[in-house]
């Protein structure tokens, strides 16, 4: 679901079309992929999405470090 959200998400700024239906669901999905250590796939979809602004917010001791790394990966 993730992946299509992110090719639709691309598809519609293409266009010019708005995204904000997208942009809800992303703020839904996040927090589950958070919740059960899938922070790749969180970070993944926040930067497919243009919303990696948000990011600060789910980050916590647990997985400071695992989303840390992952950035510098993709970095």
């Amino acid at each position: 679901m993730a992946g299509h959200i992110g090719v639709e998400y691309d598809r519609r700024v293409e266009k010019g079309e708005n995204a904000d239906d997208l942009l809800k669901l992303v703020d839904m999905i996040v927090p589950h992929f958070i919740d059960h250590n899938e922070e790749p796939e969180a970070v993944d979809l926040m930067m497919e999405t243009e919303s990696l602004n948000k990011l600060n917010a789910f980050c916590n001791k647990r997985n400071y470090d695992r989303v840390c790394r992952y950035l510098c990966a993709c970095s």
